[in-house]
């Protein structure tokens, strides 16, 4: 790619990288550790691990920053958030009682997601502001690269971290905490720098408005209620199964954790390679048709999955493949068709209310889909034509139906709207 990026997009990229690096240490494996350190049970951590969706509805925060500088706002809400999960990497450490401990997690946790939540659309709508309209595609496709390259090396030095620094019981020791607390901390101080040297257009603010005026506004734009709608349709079909596959990869289909953290790093290389070729089909075409392409490859992603058994587990690894390649484009598509279809002064708005909508029903169909998973699981699997499916065999089924459902929205409603200029 011959692209030559000004510095307030090399600003952006290197931001955006530092966030993904922070997000890797309160998610997934890292935040399990943390977890597993304080004696959380199974079913306590899965509930844990769902604050960050169930705080999205924070982004509606971004109404009250319509018409005004976000600049100071954002990096003071970073700058709270980041350090309430360096702090959780010091609760292991710190000789406190159990119960003080469990407390102080889940203040911390929630504190630092809310508060992210609540800066992520104007944070976005700021730094994209340095982004020229004609190569938004090919800039997030780059950006997107950078973090994943650099989140797979962060990932695997830092398992490698836990596995040197370790007590006969496999649980990570002081020293772990230290190291991740200190890096943590790095990042917090670098991610402050971007954002300080990252400059706030004009175009981005727009006129200050009421918080009502602002969202009476935005019921009546159609095209960003139809785009909402086909995030609403995205997350709902994700969080029908996604989410409770861990449990199947682990126990039904019988894979160590080095075969899947393998197979989430040729995921991950994946999503990297195909990023610059979906990022220069949305800027030939449009963000609506490269999103409509990469819900079709996230449909025969849960396809596969519907017929991963222990006999046939390797179709986990076309799933992690296709949807890693799905979600390289899915994960652009969901921010700039906001930008397609509202302007400027709106987006962050716009992208707060998407966000906060489609992060309330995620975590409803999740909780649904586990209701029916134990409902399954109690009746021995589905049973259809003589065939048994495990329960996440059905519940990824349903995500695939509910994907054709929106392909065909994003064909039929989405396709025909007029685009800002």
């Amino acid at each position: 790619m011959k692209q030559k990026f000004k510095t307030g997009e090399v600003l952006y990229i290197i931001e955006a990288a530092l966030e993904h690096f922070i997000a890797l240490f309160v998610t997934g494996t890292m935040l399990g550790y943390i977890l597993d350190t304080l004696g959380f049970s199974d079913a306590v951590q899965g509930i844990i691990s769902t604050v960050a969706t169930f705080t999205c509805g924070a982004q509606l925060f971004a109404l009250w920053l319509t018409g005004r500088r976000k600049k100071r706002i954002v990096v003071i809400g970073n700058l709270i958030n980041q350090s309430a999960f360096t702090l959780l990497y010091l609760l292991p450490i710190f000789p406190l009682s159990p119960n003080a401990r469990t407390v102080l997690l889940m203040l911390l946790l929630f504190l630092g997601h809310i508060i992210s939540n609540a800066m992520t659309p104007s944070r976005i709508a700021w730094l994209m502001g340095a982004v020229p309209n004609e190569h938004r595609g090919s800039f997030t496709a780059v950006k997107e690269m950078v973090s994943l390259a650099g989140g797979i090396a962060v990932s695997l030095a830092f398992g490698r971290v836990a596995d040197i620094f370790r007590d006969t019981s496999g649980m990570p020791t002081r020293p772990y905490y230290l190291i991740c607390s200190v890096a943590l901390c790095t990042m917090m101080l670098l991610h402050t720098v971007c954002l300080l040297f990252s400059e706030e257009k004009a175009e981005t603010i727009g006129e200050r408005l009421s918080t009502r005026k602002v969202l009476v506004g935005m019921l009546h734009n159609k095209s960003l209620l139809f785009v909402v709608g086909a995030s609403v349709l995205w997350n709902v079909a994700s969080a029908l199964s996604t989410s409770f596959f861990a449990s199947y990869v682990r126990e039904e289909l019988d894979f160590s954790f080095t075969i899947i953290a393998t197979i989430t790093m040729v995921g991950s290389i994946t999503r990297i390679l195909v990023s610059p070729l979906l990022g220069k089909l949305a800027d030939r075409y449009s963000f609506a048709t490269s999103t409509t392409v990469g819900f079709a490859v996230a449909a025969l992603a849960y396809l596969a999955m519907v017929f991963a058994t222990p006999s046939t587990r390797w179709l986990y690894l076309v799933y992690t493949c296709l949807h890693s390649f799905a979600m390289a484009s899915i994960v652009s598509g969901s921010i700039n068709l906001i930008y397609d279809y509202v302007a400027p002064a709106e987006r962050a708005v716009a992208m707060g209310l998407k966000n906060a909508i489609g992060g309330v029903l995620a975590f409803c169909t999740a909780i649904f889909s586990g209701m029916l998973l134990d409902k399954l699981q109690a009746q021995g699997g589905l049973s259809i034509f003589g065939v048994t499916l495990y329960a996440q065999q059905a519940l990824a089924a349903l995500s695939f139906v509910a994907l054709l459902l929106l392909i065909v929205y994003m064909r039929f409603v989405i396709t025909p709207l007029k685009r800002f200029k």
